[in-house]
């Protein structure tokens, strides 16, 4: 286990490493309009192949024109829906923002002014306490797995913890104000004035749009799967235990997102109508809190916020089972980005992403090893396959085991082995910060690594007491 230690904490360093943007380097007066997007669709083409992502489309928009849209892999064109991920929280957040503007929510109120907490927080009562402000900007204290039934208040209400299920309830407080459906509220009042003919908030019409296949990874091969779309019952006996559409499973086109910048970048107005105050707009921008101590990073409403050579960029990310997502805005710029992707390779081609898109941002990227995603896929695959081993070699070894099984070094390798390792590999994820039923969604591989392993080294250790117990 130390050499898988190793191997594992190599491939860790080696992600932030080459996953993470490098500094920035280039000048402020960077003019998107000149950008050179010939050049830098054709890296993406190459780090498309180089990477095996099965499909992207990109968007760049200023508040009047689409300065570059392309798609590429198995993308037909930018017209294509993805699944956008939490990206669709900001969409949760204007629409809160719009009933606030029509004197329906006030967002110092407490949640119980507008929805019935029962069934949803563990402690109905507790609804009585959290407010919408709250929920907005992740300071409730509902934690980040949290989910209906469970969710309840824990000591860190006052400071940023991200919660899905938060947006959830925000997103059920749309319903409850608005006497529509999420889907309908939506479609009604964003999607239709801003002309998103192909957005949806609901599985059914992002199909009957021409949902993209999305793709999980499994020990470094891609497999085309469906997403497991929340089914508007929660636990869902299909989906994530925490996931709700406001939260994470709005589907998009590439075309679509840029003319939902576009109405950020113009203050609010759409083509045709006002779908927010700019007033509004700078309360879910700037009315932030802090993420974390770095004080470089925080959260608004459905936007996090940093700045970039001084000047404010907004940007949210995007992951469900399988797509991942990205869009930046640059208010000082008036640009907006948006990146979307039809796979979710957790440990590798995830971080790989933010590498690939930084030229879009006008940044040069790391240099990175053409064959970057065979190495990293190989190393992470060495370190399952040495958990895998571990489990395997007692089964083995098992004739030699007999001949020394009266020895007290025996005893005590037996108790590590099949007592206390597969306790700890069952416990990796939570003592990492996410309990099991996260990685079944998110990271199937490494689950079936973990309980596979686990489950050898059980049932051979229950083996080796019958054994015991028998002679």
């Amino acid at each position: 286990m130390k050499t898988s230690k190793k191997i594992l904490s190599l491939i860790l360093s080696l992600i932030f490493i080459f996953g993470t943007a490098p500094k920035i380097s280039a000048a402020s007066d960077i003019d998107y309009h000149t950008l050179n997007y010939d050049e830098i669709s054709a890296e993406i083409e190459k780090d498309i192949e180089n990477y095996h992502i099965p499909g992207m489309a990109v968007i760049v928009v200023d508040p009047e024109n689409v300065l570059f849209s392309k798609a590429y892999g198995n993308c037909p064109d930018t017209d294509t829906p993805f699944i956008i991920g939490s990206m669709s929280k900001s969409f949760t957040a204007l629409s809160i923002m719009q009933l606030s503007e029509e004197g329906k929510i006030n967002l110092n109120d407490p949640i119980s002014e507008y929805i019935d907490c029962t069934g949803l927080l563990k402690n109905p009562s507790e609804g009585d306490e959290i407010t919408v402000y709250e929920l907005l900007h992740h300071t409730s204290g509902l934690d980040t797995n949290h989910y209906y039934g469970t969710a309840q208040i824990t000591d860190s209400r006052g400071s940023f913890v991200y919660s899905n299920i938060g947006y959830g309830l925000l997103g059920k407080i749309v319903e409850a104000v608005s006497g529509k459906t999420y889907e309908e509220y939506v479609t009604e009042n964003i999607f239709a004035p801003l002309e998103m003919n192909r957005t949806a908030a609901s599985l059914d019409k992002a199909k009957e749009n021409g949902l993209i296949p999305g793709y999980r990874n499994y020990f470094g091969i891609f497999t085309e799967g469906e997403a497991d779309y929340p089914d508007g019952t929660s636990p869902s006996e299909t989906s994530a235990p925490d996931s709700t559409v406001p939260a994470g499973y709005i589907a998009a086109s590439a075309n679509d997102m840029g003319k939902y910048l576009q109405m950020y970048l113009n203050g609010g107005n759409g083509k045709n109508s006002r779908i927010i105050s700019p007033e509004s707009i700078d309360a879910m921008f700037y009315d932030w809190v802090p993420q974390d101590d770095t004080g470089i990073n925080f959260y608004g409403s459905g936007w996090c916020y940093t700045e970039y050579y001084g000047y404010p960029l907004l940007n949210h990310s995007g992951l469900v089972e399988n797509y991942t997502s990205n869009m930046f805005i640059i208010p000082e710029k008036q640009i907006g980005i948006a990146v979307l992707v039809n796979m979710n390779d957790y440990f590798v081609d995830n971080n790989l992403l933010g590498n690939i898109i930084l030229p879009l941002l006008g940044e040069e990227k790391a240099a990175l090893p053409k064959h970057a995603y065979t190495l990293f896929h190989l190393l992470l695959d060495l370190v399952y396959l040495l958990v895998i081993f571990s489990a395997i070699y007692p089964i083995l070894s098992i004739k030699k085991w007999k001949n020394k099984v009266g020895s007290n070094g025996m005893r005590v390798l037996d108790i590590l082995r099949h007592g206390i390792l597969p306790v700890f590999l069952l416990a990796l994820p939570y003592i990492l910060g996410s309990p099991l039923w996260l990685v079944w969604f998110f990271v199937k591989d490494l689950f079936i690594v973990l309980i596979g392993s686990s489950a050898l080294l059980i049932l051979t250790g229950i083996y080796k007491i019958i054994y015991r117990v028998k002679n």
